[in-house]
């Protein structure tokens, strides 16, 4: 299969020339020593690494809709697509230039030049009622998740998200704009607001989404705890906590940030029953001109929480000492020990939100609402009991903490 040559840029810094198939595979990597520094942080430490960088900035196989997207904008694969696309990104100032051209950053770059993101338009397989799209030749395919997306603009020219649900449910999007509630209510600024928005589904149908805006900037670029982690060799069965927290130290994150951020994080995922914060969910940011590391990128995709793929007939089956979650360790509860400040959140505050925001969802799923705000409420107790000092993730820490129920 043909191949042709492209630098990787980082803006208008040439960070590395190599060969690209036309399917998206790469090969004869030469580096740039001197601008080593712009080389992308998952991909420094050798070639294999690099590779598995850019496979993982494609948009995945599995996002439902991709299939068709890609046999209706004449892609071969979503890593062609990329390539079409210039591996452009509204999440950090990395993209692709073939040799012989002489574009810019300027030229092309998302957060400044009209775009349409035609494959996310194909996958959500409906359009947001208050996208203005602009057209150029320089869509989005890069967004990570498997849930439906597609990127917008509004009339200011602030970029945002669209976000679908999984089946005949809108409980995902219900629960971003619960999450966004739990934070607003905590007094904690760094956190994505969701809001909703109206979407036409099948059969010309409204259904609802959510929508938030753009964190990232030309100025702000975001780099997951996944490529951070590969900067560094991770023992097998070992917890990715504490390497995840050399390397955000060593990039120049204080420890106080780190872990004021992870308190809060680990505990209010905790209380929603994320079990979705994998490594790719959590992230940095960092001025992409200086390198330097700002702090943590504001809390995003809850979505996937609230027991949201738990048939009803199995939710009153739950035992919350039981919850397997993809995070640093896959015992829910034991996320907790690494809590060093017990108080960071306000329980009476967690308590106050209001649980009619899931009424909106289609009639057979209202049912649900009383099994989760039960769950909700008993993890409240369950955490008023780690407050006091119990180490719950231990059995009769457990024990204790369930006879606590009246809240």
């Amino acid at each position: 299969m043909r191949s042709r040559e492209y630098y990787l840029m980082h803006k208008d810094i040439p960070v590395c020339l190599m060969e690209i198939s036309e399917d998206g595979i790469l090969s004869k990597v030469r580096r740039n020593e001197d601008a080593a520094i712009h080389f992308p942080l998952g991909g420094q430490m050798n070639n294999m690494k690099f590779y598995e960088w850019w496979r993982d900035r494609a948009i995945p196989k599995t996002r439902h809709g991709a299939k068709t997207a890609l046999q209706r904008l004449g892609y071969t694969s979503t890593n062609s697509a990329l390539v079409n696309n210039l591996a452009l990104s509204l999440t950090d100032c990395y993209w692709i230039v073939p040799r012989e051209e002489r574009l810019t950053w300027k030229e092309v770059n998302l957060f400044t030049n009209d775009f349409v993101d035609s494959f996310g338009e194909i996958t959500i397989n409906q359009d947001c009622l208050i996208d203005l799209r602009r057209v150029t030749r320089f869509n989005c395919a890069t967004s990570q998740g498997e849930l439906q997306k597609k990127w917008c603009i509004d009339e200011s020219g602030r970029r945002y998200m669209v976000k679908g649900n999984y089946g005949n449910s809108y409980q995902q999007s219900l629960n971003e704009i619960f999450a966004t509630e739990l934070h607003h209510a905590q007094g904690f600024d760094l956190y994505t607001k969701y809001s909703l928005v109206k979407l036409q589904v099948d059969n010309n149908m409204e259904g609802l989404g959510c929508l938030s805006y753009d964190f990232c900037s030309e100025n702000i670029e975001c780099i997951s705890a996944w490529e951070l982690l590969q900067t560094v060799k991770i023992k097998q069965n070992e917890s990715l906590f504490y390497p995840l927290k050399d390397v955000c130290l060593h990039l120049g994150m204080t420890e106080q940030h780190f872990s004021d951020f992870m308190d809060y994080e680990i505990m209010t995922d905790y209380l929603l029953t994320n079990t979705d914060r994998h490594m790719n969910n959590i992230s940095i940011v960092r001025d992409p001109d200086t390198l330097k590391v700002l702090g943590f990128a504001p809390i995003y995709d809850s979505g996937n929480s609230m027991f949201y793929n738990l048939p009803l007939e199995n939710l009153s089956k739950v035992k919350l000492n039981e919850i397997k979650t993809h995070s640093f360790i896959a015992r829910e509860m034991r996320l907790l020990q690494y809590i060093n400040n017990r108080k960071a959140v306000d329980l009476n505050k967690a308590a106050s939100i209001d649980f009619s925001i899931y009424e909106q969802d289609i009639q057979e799923q209202r049912s649900r609402i009383p099994l989760l705000k039960k769950y909700y409420e008993q993890k409240i107790t369950n955490l008023a009991s780690f407050q006091e000092g119990k180490d719950i993730w231990k059995e009769e820490g457990y024990r204790y903490s369930m006879k606590q129920r009246a809240w």
